[in-house]
């Protein structure tokens, strides 16, 4: 049986599992990228408090075709710059983790000291080659 999880890749760091980040009780605005990929989807809701940003949503691929679906944030700080990107990855019954193509929703989150914008992207991993592509950001404030 094949397990899910959202994996981020932050600053050159890879961070397994799901990271639980408890939002402050404030207003969410949701968010989504520009639809550059067919399959791929992201949404959630983002909200700000206390200088931070709190990033919640989803990441779904709806079919199999060589692509493992992402989504990354660009958090920013004056000239400072934050990314936080998230993939579906599969992970085996030996818990061997690889990076998943097929239908698939799972859960993300972010954080960021870095409030002043924030932009968010769609992705694809090409299964053949690693390489990553990225469609159209979108400035979210």
């Amino acid at each position: 049986m094949r397990r899910f999880a959202a994996i981020a890749l932050s600053a050159g760091t890879l961070m397994a599992g799901m990271t639980a980040v408890a939002a402050p009780a404030e207003a969410a605005t949701k968010w989504a990228p520009y639809n550059s990929y067919g399959n791929l989807s992201a949404w959630g809701t983002y909200t700000r408090s206390g200088g931070t940003t709190y990033v919640k949503g989803y990441l779904r691929d709806s079919a199999k075709n060589g692509w493992t679906a992402c989504v990354r944030f660009l958090f920013t700080e004056g000239t400072k710059r934050y990314w936080s990107r998230h993939k579906i990855i599969g992970v085996t019954s030996n818990g061997t983790q690889y990076n998943f193509d097929g239908k698939a929703t799972v859960s993300i989150a972010a954080k960021s000291s870095y409030s002043s914008h924030l932009w968010v992207q769609e992705c694809g991993r090409n299964k053949k080659t690693g390489k990553y592509y990225y469609g159209k950001g979108k400035k979210l404030f």
